[in-house]
């Protein structure tokens, strides 16, 4: 990124003026070539909600979501997208209804406590089904 694309970062449109402001804004920045559209193939076939354009100064790609109506939408470089959370939104499946889909790419931590946390859950039910064993045996002898 650079001085010219860096401040368009948006991770979300609060409402529809926030989207016109940006739109407004936007449309200058493409007006005087900073932003030029990039057509891709599956955006394309898709009928995609995304939109993709480039930095004329740096080559940076920038992915734009429009908002409709509870979607939000974003404007973010595209290597921002893979390094944190990575959100689809696709309204061409076959019923007509809006699909939100959200792969997380981010950080995985490590899955230790997780793993503790299982096995501690998993030893309370055995020792519950022993103490229920060891109960009924010692009423029995």
């Amino acid at each position: 990124m650079c001085e010219h694309c860096s401040s368009f970062a948006t991770e979300r449109f609060f409402s529809d003026q926030d989207f016109a402001a940006f739109e407004k804004a936007f449309e200058k920045k493409s007006l005087d070539g900073t932003f030029i559209r990039v057509i891709n193939s599956n955006q394309i076939s898709q009928n995609s909600q995304e939109t993709t354009f480039e930095c004329t100064h740096c080559h940076t790609d920038w992915v734009l979501s429009i908002p409709d109506g509870d979607w939000q939408g974003f404007f973010l470089p595209n290597d921002r997208l893979t390094e944190y959370n990575e959100y689809e939104y696709d309204s061409s499946n076959n019923n007509g209804n809006n699909v939100f889909k959200a792969n997380f790419n981010g950080n995985k931590g490590n899955c230790g406590c997780c793993l503790v946390l299982f096995l501690l859950f998993v030893g309370s039910i055995f020792y519950g089904i022993y103490s229920v064993f060891d109960f009924i045996l010692d009423l029995l002898f």
